[in-house]
């Protein structure tokens, strides 16, 4: 059923592009704190180990909050890894990576890239006047900066 909020159809439809495609790289970045949080090695093993984990399960929440938003704009969340893939800006983590500033490096850039990408986006939402959406993307970036920020401080040892 369709959601009777005040959004037109094509300008909910070009929402809830931009926000499987969030959601797409969300995904992709999960998998990459997944992967590195269980193969990461060196000297700050645990610390770093510890970090990941923090950024993961935050990071399911916002995943759980992008794909719910899509439901309120009364349209289905992309579901599967193929379209995950396929919709994402952001690239896979290479195999076989464990050492520390490959894997902050990787995350950091990342990270900014959705930065970049969610900044760029959020003006067209706000003219869409999608304001839930807005917030929400606002909360997510400010989420996102929090952990580059964090990212940066790590490779500035």
């Amino acid at each position: 059923m369709e959601a009777n909020i005040g959004l037109t159809q094509k300008d909910t439809k070009e929402v809830v592009g931009i926000l499987n495609t969030l959601l797409s790289d969300q995904h992709i970045l999960y998998m990459k704190l997944r992967n590195y949080h269980w193969n990461i090695e060196g000297a700050s093993f645990l610390e770093l180990h510890t970090f990941f984990e923090k950024l993961y399960n935050e990071l399911e929440g916002i995943i759980d909050l992008t794909a719910e938003r899509i439901r309120k704009l009364g349209k289905k969340p992309l579901g599967s890894f193929k379209e995950f893939l396929e919709n994402a800006n952001l690239k896979e983590a290479k195999s076989g990576v464990s050492d520390s500033k490959t894997i902050l490096e990787d995350l950091l850039n990342s990270y900014e890239s959705t930065i970049i990408w969610m900044r760029e986006n959020i003006e067209t939402v706000s003219e869409e006047k999608d304001y839930g959406t807005e917030d929400m993307l606002v909360g997510i970036m400010k989420s996102c900066e929090e952990a580059a920020w964090m990212l940066r401080a790590y490779l500035s040892k």
